[in-house]
């Protein structure tokens, strides 16, 4: 069956995404959870507020993206397009709100380090991807 043969190594693209959808529910610098933060500045600043969502939204992108190829391997170049896509909003919210919390970098919680480690495993899951020759 050709879903065994691809599970055992795309399954850090489930894993890493999993990672970033839990890391939004666990505090990262303050004692407060993204989630709960997003709940808090959406009654202030709701254009600011939407930051606080993107490691979740990430997160689903990437877990979409995952079982596409993990479905069917054909479809890994617009699997790893949409990767990059749940990447971006990855990466935009490690700018805007690691720069804002760089003095409290040494405080890191559970949930930055889950968000970190969810980051590189998509990372090296499209690099796995990229480098499969199929048949």
């Amino acid at each position: 069956m050709e879903l065994k043969k691809y599970l055992n190594t795309y399954i850090l693209g489930v894993i890493g995404s999993v990672l970033l959808i839990i890391s939004e529910f666990f505090s990262w610098f303050t004692d407060y959870s993204l989630i709960e933060i997003y709940v808090i500045s959406s009654s202030v600043a709701i254009e600011d507020s939407f930051l606080y969502l993107f490691p979740l939204m990430s997160g689903i992108i990437c877990l979409i993206a995952s079982s596409l190829v993990i479905y069917k391997i054909e479809l890994k170049i617009k699997c790893v397009i949409i990767f990059f896509v749940g990447l971006g909003f990855l990466i935009i919210f490690f700018i805007d709100y690691i720069t804002q919390e760089i003095s409290y970098i040494s405080n890191a919680n559970i949930g930055f380090y889950l968000g970190v480690i969810g980051f590189l495993l998509i990372l090296f899951n499209i690099i796995n991807i990229l480098i499969t020759i199929e048949k």
